[in-house]
């Protein structure tokens, strides 16, 4: 219970900094913004000029919603980026789950393992990290040289899901390798073609 607790707190503290950071760099309309509006007011209030107040308060309700409409889409950006590697990312983990040692392609998927598990230290959430460097801790320490990443496939799953907006699927992945067997009938010989010129 306290691990949530703290987890809770991290978060909150997390986004407040994330939402200070960003709107920092508005801090001077955000102070015009204020300005305007609280003179505006300051004229209806004193019955001076009511019109000049509402046009001071409309500009002011403009430029706000100028910004949130700018925040709102740094933000689907940064979603969109987000979904886009880490789709990757699942890509990767998930060509290389329940492979071979023996097949011919093995190392290619390990590279995709490696490529996958550097996109997600970089764009995954906490628990997405927390859990790479778990399985990175886990394989340097065992003889081991298979990788765990059922767990991590399914949590990536249910991340991009959410992020995608769509409806929560099976708990778990099952994952389908087909043996591709050759026949020596299907053998296909390439010799080299020499051209003959007449």
């Amino acid at each position: 219970m306290n691990l949530n607790y703290n987890e809770i707190i991290i978060n909150i503290t997390n986004s407040a900094l994330n939402f200070l950071n960003y709107w920092k760099r508005y801090w001077l309309i955000i102070c015009v913004i204020m300005f305007t509006s609280s003179y505006g007011l300051h004229l209806i209030l004193d019955n001076e000029e009511i019109g000049s107040g509402l046009t001071a308060i409309l500009i002011s309700v403009a430029i706000l919603g100028w910004l949130i409409s700018a925040r709102n889409a740094d933000e689907n950006l940064r979603r969109i980026k987000r979904v886009e590697y880490l789709s990757s990312a699942y890509m990767g983990i998930a060509l290389y789950v329940k492979r071979s040692p023996n097949n011919s392609e093995y190392n290619s998927y390990l590279d995709g393992v490696e490529k996958a598990f550097t996109i997600i230290q970089l764009y995954g959430n906490r628990n997405e990290i927390k859990l790479v460097s778990e399985i990175i801790e886990q394989y340097n320490a065992s003889n081991d040289r298979n990788i765990q990443c059922d767990t991590l496939l399914n949590m990536l799953r249910d991340s991009l899901r959410k992020e995608l907006l769509l409806p929560k699927a099976i708990r778990y992945v099952k994952t389908m390798r087909v043996d591709r067997q050759i026949d020596s009938e299907q053998l296909v010989i390439l010799r080299p073609v020499t051209e003959q010129f007449a």
